[in-house]
């Protein structure tokens, strides 16, 4: 019987759901994007439990699932919003770097909660395992992000086509669906202009080598945003292409 290679790499990975959107813009939100790429995918895999959960609960069950599958396999989230990131590299005990696909940089120190999905990155960053983070794609950025970027090294803001000239020994991948353009990703919490095109997006993922990646997560798909399904159509291709 002839296999995808898609499907026959995801041996190597263990995908996990995470439905976590607490802090959404509108009535539904991320939380539904899990079950919508699973029908894109056609395959069945674990969704974790976040139903009436707190920020804080919902991370500490993301950092013990993470925890109990890396010395295993490759993590693969999808989620829910852009909180999901910072448990699961919590659970990280060797030095990382972080390939970050996003309209936003996500440096907010508080916005709604502590550990939001807008203040993601800047709680990352206070992990001691954390040495670089390569932001791709970002083109909305407030004020308070902007004086946090003048301070640190640590964050690299490049383009999709300078990856290849990074060097990376130990990487993780996080996209959220609004580095895409609006015209290829509508179904986002935070639409902006001017994004990556699906075929800019795949030829970055494409320079980065296999062998470094420990784990990836998408995230901040929308399905009640768009009846056209393009979104999550394109998520799941992202997935296929990030497990070959």
């Amino acid at each position: 019987m002839n296999c995808q290679p898609w499907l026959i790499a995801i041996m190597e990975f263990k995908l996990i759901g995470a439905p976590i959107a607490l802090y959404k813009e509108f009535e539904t939100g991320a939380e539904k994007g899990v079950s919508a790429i699973r029908k894109i995918l056609g395959i069945n895999f674990q969704s974790l439990n976040l139903a009436n959960c707190t920020q804080e609960s919902a991370n500490d069950k993301i950092y013990a699932k993470a925890k109990r599958i890396m010395n295993k396999y490759r993590s693969f989230f999808i989620g829910g919003d852009h909180s999901i990131t910072y448990p699961i590299l919590k659970a990280q005990t060797k030095p990382f770097d972080v390939f970050w696909f996003d309209a936003h940089p996500d440096l907010y120190d508080f916005y709604k909660h502590k550990f939001s999905h807008a203040t993601v990155m800047r709680r990352i960053l206070e992990l001691h395992n954390c040495r670089t983070i390569y932001l791709i794609g970002n083109r909305a950025i407030e004020p308070e992000e902007k004086e946090f970027l003048k301070d640190t090294e640590r964050v690299k803001r490049i383009h999709f086509n300078q990856i290849k000239r990074t060097h990376s020994r130990r990487y993780y991948i996080t996209i959220d669906m609004d580095v895409l353009d609006p015209s290829e990703a509508p179904a986002v919490d935070h639409p902006v202009p001017r994004g990556l095109s699906m075929t800019q997006l795949i030829t970055a993922i494409k320079q980065l080598k296999k062998g470094n990646l420990i784990g990836c997560d998408l995230v901040e798909v929308v399905p009640d945003n768009d009846s056209s399904g393009i979104t999550e159509k394109n998520a799941a291709t992202i997935i296929k292409t990030l497990l070959k």
